[in-house]
């Protein structure tokens, strides 16, 4: 009988919002993330992708623990994360990790390196002996070698720098990693490095990644599945070939026509995206603002709509 193995990552419902505004009559919120699903597997690479401010980081934080949600439920290994406690959470905390965006600020400077991929082993209490064979194996593994352990950040390259931070996510032999636009500081001649790198470990290591960018070609690189975002919301979701070749949702698609061309001669064979200005509906889409091809519909809120292998939210799709 064939048995299918729960997913390593499951998010349902996930929501949270902020407090913006206050005052004797009403309280307003911006919503930060609104009624998120989905799930990565043992071994998968899930890409979170949309532009600036659209919740990807704040999604990234809430899987770890790091901030609380308002609603909603985060599953790893089927333990209930927001419940843990004591043993428990303290375990979920080395079975998971975290590379942030820029390490010129995730990097302690008064530390030298060997320190910077040791102290997870100390809050974990390895013991001292077991500390160096595992921090050199990290740094050889990121990709550097044992020279750079007594080296600190500012005196390394913004690529040395991010695989040092690499190595101090993976010193833990995690099984989850959050990689939170960990290319986007980096130079072009780099970020290829970089990414190469990350399948690497997800290969060798068997992590799993929420590998989360603005840019569709490096997700594209990586990514099994792809989760589009917008304003907090799932707009789009699915296996990465058909979100790449074939995307459902308009915002997806001017994501898609927003890459920029191999050739600097095909620019002028891309579509034009539509410059379309309407007010925000307040229960309605929260793409309608934007979207091309809204109709009267399209002011009240659509559900997931499931057409072939991917998930959309839009009223007119499918």
């Amino acid at each position: 009988m064939e048995t299918h193995s729960s997913p390593l990552i499951s998010v349902k419902n996930l929501s949270k919002k902020y407090l913006v505004k206050k005052n004797f009559l009403k309280k307003e919120y911006f919503k930060a993330v609104d009624n998120v699903s989905f799930d990565i597997e043992k071994n998968q690479t899930v890409g979170l992708v949309g532009e600036s401010g659209s919740g990807k980081s704040t999604i990234g934080k809430l899987i770890l623990k790091l901030i609380q949600p308002d609603e909603g439920e985060i599953y790893f290994k089927d333990k209930d994360v927001l419940s843990l406690k004591g043993k428990e959470e303290k375990e979920f905390r080395r079975e998971t990790s975290i590379i942030f965006q820029d390490p010129r600020t995730s990097l302690n400077p008064r530390f030298k390196i060997y320190k910077i991929i040791e102290e997870p082993l100390e809050v974990h209490n390895f013991p001292k002996e077991e500390r160096k064979e595992k921090v050199i194996k990290a740094i050889k593994d990121s990709g550097l070698d044992e020279t750079f352990l007594d080296r600190y950040p500012s005196e390394l390259s913004g690529g040395q720098r991010q695989r040092v931070a690499i190595a101090r996510a993976i010193v833990l032999d995690p099984d989850f990693i959050v990689a939170d636009e960990p290319t986007s500081a980096l130079d072009v001649s780099v970020q290829l490095q970089i990414i190469n790198l990350i399948n690497n470990l997800k290969e060798k290591k068997n992590i799993s990644f929420l590998f989360i960018s603005h840019d569709l070609n490096v997700v594209g690189l990586l990514s099994e599945k792809i989760v589009v975002l917008y304003k907090g919301k799932i707009m789009e979701k699915g296996n990465a070939k058909d979100i790449l070749f074939n995307p459902l949702h308009p915002y997806t698609q001017i994501l898609i026509q927003s890459i920029p061309p191999e050739s600097p001669l095909q620019r002028g064979k891309l579509d034009k995206i539509p410059e379309i200005e309407r007010e925000p509906v307040e229960n309605g889409c929260v793409f309608y603002s934007r979207c091309p091809i809204a109709e009267e519909i399209c002011k009240t809120e659509p559900e997931y709509k499931k057409v072939g292998t991917q998930e959309v939210y839009c009223h007119l799709v499918g």
